[in-house]
């Protein structure tokens, strides 16, 4: 049986309404959320909440993410190699999704993010399709996995490693 996955362009923005983080004042499951203000010059809002802890912070999404991502992009080899492993890039928190896997980070956002790695690790056949407004594209999520996760030979350990995070993202 083939299992195919077909890129259809989405992006690691489109998993960014829900980023499962490590609360900075109890250290278990916190959630950043997008959070849209009635008041439309404001745009969105990030917001942290933990559940366990009521630690609440939030932040304006409009002007600082440039910046933030600018500043998480040019940091992230030395994150991925610090004891906070990887980062969100919102308030600078230590992903709750993360594991060591061949080698390297194994992360996500969220359980979606995580249904979008399973799916496309384990499928033999992964096809490309152009947008429809702007023809052949490079700015999927799929078209920028590292190259060590779209390996056959790395295939089982991500698969199990992914497996491991999503009983983690259930807690």
């Amino acid at each position: 049986m083939v299992i195919r996955f077909r890129d259809y362009g989405k992006r690691l923005s489109d998993f960014e309404e829900e980023i499962l983080v490590r609360c900075p004042q109890c250290d278990r499951t916190a959630k950043i959320l997008t959070v849209n203000s009635k008041q439309s010059s404001l745009g969105s809002i990030k917001r942290i909440t933990c559940q366990h802890c009521s630690y609440t912070k939030q932040q304006l999404n409009a002007g600082k993410r440039k910046s933030a991502l600018l500043s998480w992009q040019n940091n992230y080899m030395a994150q991925r190699n610090s004891s906070y492993g990887i980062l969100d890039h919102f308030f600078g928190l230590s992903l709750w999704l993360q594991t060591s896997c061949c080698g390297q980070v194994l992360w996500a956002y969220n359980e979606a993010h995580l249904n979008f790695l399973e799916s496309y690790v384990q499928s033999r056949l992964r096809e490309r399709l152009p947008d429809d407004s702007l023809g052949w594209h490079n700015g999927s999520l799929a078209s920028r996995l590292p190259r060590w996760i779209k390996l056959t030979q790395h295939r089982e350990k991500v698969l199990q490693k992914i497996q491991q995070l999503q009983q983690k993202s259930c807690i």
